[in-house]
């Protein structure tokens, strides 16, 4: 049990490098970088249910709408499985740069 422990917070370390370098590198706008699990980030106007429904995956593990009042138009990446992680980013790299 100790071993899967170890094995996920690296996973999750890992994830959230992977998550924090997309956003660089498409110039997005983090607003949590404290969380230990997720990375919620500033997307423009479209809506994050919108951009899961463009994307044809909402229930990707990586990706959830934020629709709490202040989150619009945000989205809450969630930093775990890495393989999960990579996939979830691949789709909203494909989306978000598609709808510029």
């Amino acid at each position: 049990m100790r071993t899967f422990v170890l094995d996920y917070l690296r996973q999750v370390r890992e994830s959230k490098a992977l998550v924090y370098a997309m956003c660089d590198r498409l110039g997005l706008r983090l607003l949590e970088k404290r969380s230990p699990n997720f990375v919620l980030s500033a997307h423009g106007r479209r809506s994050s249910r919108d951009r899961r429904r463009h994307c044809g995956a909402p229930h990707l593990p990586a990706l959830t709408a934020r629709n709490e009042p202040g989150c619009e138009g945000c989205i809450r990446i969630t930093a775990g499985i890495v393989e999960h992680t990579r996939r979830g980013l691949a789709v909203l790299e494909e989306v978000l740069c598609g709808a510029r």
